[in-house]
């Protein structure tokens, strides 16, 4: 086994930027062993109830067909739903077994209760389907999903072959970031474009409610609020593959008032992300997010702010939850990830009482500028995860959101995780002959503990700024800090902070360079 880069090793690093992405092939559709996770702890969130008796609406009576693979039943669904909404609101059932459709329209004042051991299910055609959606809602208020039955949007229908023939589930013997990233990568499903979009997407909806129901196998992002006020998500079950590439779990952008509680995420991508980014139209900024009592499984990010960010995230709170990976290889890239690269004020945020296992890098915090509002609009951003072509220029000026991000007052406490792989990161950048630094940062009570492996020996003259690069903390490759490893940042308080040592005498315990 390899502990040190020999010349074409190193030659090779240079590559380890360029993106692994299968784009030729026709769709893949068989489930292989390890897409989903042993653990799907289904009866601690999801519970059979009574359906209600009053204002109810059964898609049934409207003519929706139960466990018939040739039955279209979206124009059913679409008229009872909106029978309901004209009619007072209520409550439109499903009931009665497996139901094939296409894009669902949701409506003001209307509860889609989907009963217990039913589903809606996505034509795996990939056709007919609107507003890149199978469960869609624009301009409306007070609606619901809920009853404890599932949306199933059939994702691993809408994926190519993935590059390696099987998934992984081993650890490497050695520790090697290029080497987890190219594996990693290599088991992902990228889009055909028969890929119809998200399994659930709200717009502009306010007073906004997930309870007690399964979302499964997403073909993209699983659950999209947009420009949405008062949202509360609780027992919920987000049950995705975890090779269909860009699945994320709950994603927020530029909505607010948000109550995430008691939910369980898998997820290929990220777990819960809050992003707010012009190209798809988002103009404000977005605050009060409150997340707890979560279980988050995550091949990349359990839990995110940024990447996709040029509007202020302020006013958040992370709490009692869980981030872990089980029986496959590499674990989660991050447990939580903070960032803004695209001009984006993120501050005020706080997180405590998280335990992780197998997430490699516990905690990674990120300004950098990108700038990708110069570069992409709505279309453009798209159109790789779905196998398209990019079309038009940037949504924003070059100077709009350029140099105008920044990261502070972040609070960080309670935190013990296992088998890490990486130190805990905080990187502000230097470009253009300019600082900008990440400020006002508290650690404190950590309790980390290093993957039990050798680490490949990783030493390099200078550690680039990727300041321009998509942040992600593989980015950084094997750095020379165990515990932890910070750049360009202004007042950084560690208090209680441990790590076992890494494998390797090479690492120091933790490194400061232009720290303030």
């Amino acid at each position: 086994m390899k502990y040190r880069r020999n010349v074409f090793d190193k030659l090779n690093t240079f590559l380890f930027g360029k993106d692994l992405r299968i784009t030729e092939g026709e769709r893949y559709t068989d489930e292989r062993d390890f897409d989903y996770s042993s653990y799907l702890p289904l009866k601690k969130y999801i519970f059979p109830v009574d359906e209600p008796t009053e204002n109810a609406f059964y898609i049934t009576d409207f003519g929706a067909k139960a466990n018939d693979k040739n039955a279209d039943n979206t124009e059913a669904i679409n008229r009872c739903i909106e029978f309901c909404s004209e009619n007072g609101g209520g409550f439109v059932i499903v009931k009665g077994g497996s139901f094939k459709s296409r894009t669902v329209v949701m409506k003001s004042n209307v509860t889609l209760f989907i009963c217990y051991d039913s589903e809606l299910i996505a034509d795996e055609s990939g056709n007919g389907f609107e507003n890149m959606a199978f469960i869609y809602a624009k301009d409306c208020e007070n609606i619901a999903i809920t009853g404890g039955g599932t949306i199933n949007g059939n994702g691993h229908f809408f994926g190519r072959k993935p590059l390696f023939d099987k998934n992984l589930t081993e650890p490497a013997e050695v520790i090697d970031v290029i080497q987890m990233r190219r594996d990693y990568r290599a088991q992902l499903r990228f889009a055909h474009p028969s890929k119809y979009g998200r399994l659930i997407c709200f717009e502009d909806c306010e007073n906004i409610s997930f309870d007690n129901i399964i979302l499964k196998d997403s073909p993209s992002w699983t659950l999209k609020l947009t420009r949405c006020k008062k949202a509360d998500i609780k027992n919920t079950v987000i049950n995705d593959n975890r090779h269909v590439c860009n699945t994320d779990g709950i994603d927020l952008m530029q909505t607010s008032d948000v109550n995430i509680n008691h939910c369980f995420i898998l997820s290929a991508d990220d777990g819960i992300v809050l992003k707010n980014a012009v190209w798809d139209n988002c103009f404000d900024e977005m605050k009060n997010i409150f997340i707890s009592d979560c279980e988050v499984i995550s091949c990349t990010n359990a839990f995110k702010i940024g990447t996709e960010t040029t509007h202020p995230i302020k006013n958040v709170a992370v709490e009692n939850c869980r981030f872990f990976m089980t029986d496959l290889y590499p674990g989660s890239v991050s447990g939580i990830s903070i960032e803004s690269v695209d001009g984006s004020e993120v501050s005020d945020i706080k997180i405590k009482n998280i335990e992780m296992n197998r997430c490699s890098c516990p905690v990674f915090i990120r300004l950098g500028n990108r700038n990708r509002a110069s570069k992409v609009n709505n279309q453009s951003s798209w159109a790789v995860e779905f196998g398209k072509k990019a079309r038009g220029k940037g949504v924003a000026d070059k100077k709009q959101f350029d140099m105008k991000g920044s990261v502070h007052d972040i609070l960080i406490e309670n935190i013990k995780a296992e088998d890490i792989e990486l130190p805990v990161i905080i990187a502000g950048f230097r470009q253009k002959g300019k600082t900008k630094r990440v400020k006002n940062i508290t650690l404190k009570n950590f309790d980390l503990k290093y993957r039990n492996a050798r680490e490949i020996i990783d030493r390099r003259l200078f550690i680039p700024e990727y300041s321009r690069e998509y942040p992600e903390c593989w980015r950084f490759r094997n750095l020379p800090a165990y515990a932890l490893w910070a750049r360009h940042a202004e007042n950084i308080n560690i208090e209680n902070f441990s790590c076992s040592p890494a494998p390797n005498t090479w690492k120091k315990e933790k490194i400061f360079k232009d720290v303030l």
